[in-house]
């Protein structure tokens, strides 16, 4: 266990991917969990189960993102289980391919409700009744572009980059509020092509990223007390291009 504990955290999608490698990195430096999980209930036992070996204090909360009542509810039942809760990361998201013009709204309402509408209600719920605190979201590192497969999941980030620094300023100085920019850090999930090596060639650094160099970055927000409204970029200078 840590010798100082540091509050809580509550990390949405921290049962896989990049929030569970957030979830395990915060209770190691002295955070309690506040673990969200929807469909994902196996995984999020497995990561809980994990962060009671660092003897730290790990809960469940299954919610889906894409229903309004539900994440209304999401912060203050954490808050009614960690009193301490004093981060929020808003790292569950959905990546489907699509572009702009299509008939059908599902991906679009998908997108929408759960990449940018579930972290703002979260946010300010989190802004309402923490009194000190930060916000770290997810962003993409290629909210910069405008040509792309994926038009409503690219949409929905440049929209939480910039929530997330209009929230910087209004919930200032007490809450902060910070991005992280990924770009090639694990490879894409539904079966969609893993391009990730050839990309890679054509950007400065020339490599693809690992789930370390994000949590570097999670740990500087973390720490640095006079960084608001911040993006990190952390894509091997693929924006860059």
């Amino acid at each position: 266990m840590p010798s100082k504990i540091k509050g809580t955290a509550l990390v949405t999608g921290g049962a896989k991917r990049l929030g569970r490698q957030v979830a395990l990195h915060l209770a190691k430096q002295g955070y309690h969990i506040a673990l969200h999980y929807h469909h994902s209930k196996a995984d999020a036992m497995a990561t809980a189960a994990c962060i009671y070996k660092k003897r730290m204090r790990c809960e469940l909360f299954c919610c889906d993102l894409a229903d309004e009542a539900q994440v209304l509810k999401l912060i203050p039942e954490v808050v009614q289980s960690f009193p301490n809760l004093n981060v929020l990361v808003n790292s569950a998201s959905i990546f489907m391919p699509n572009r702009f013009d299509d008939r059908d709204l599902t991906l679009f309402n998908t997108h929408w409700n759960i990449n940018f509408k579930a972290p703002y209600i979260l946010t300010c719920a989190f802004a309402r009744l923490v009194k000190h605190g930060q916000v770290i979201n997810f962003i993409d590192a290629n909210v910069v572009k405008n040509k792309t497969c994926y038009s409503d999941y690219l949409m929905t980030k440049k929209a939480l980059k910039e929530f997330t620094k209009m929230a910087a300023v209004q919930w200032g100085p007490h809450i902060r509020v910070n991005g992280v920019a990924p770009g090639m850090i694990l490879a894409p999930v539904n079966n969609q092509p893993d391009d990730r090596l050839k990309r890679s060639r054509q950007i400065p650094l020339q490599k693809i990223g690992n789930p370390c160099n994000i949590l570097q970055s999670i740990q500087f927000l973390i720490e640095n007390d006079y960084m608001t409204g911040q993006i990190i970029t952390n894509d091997g200078g693929e924006s860059l291009i």
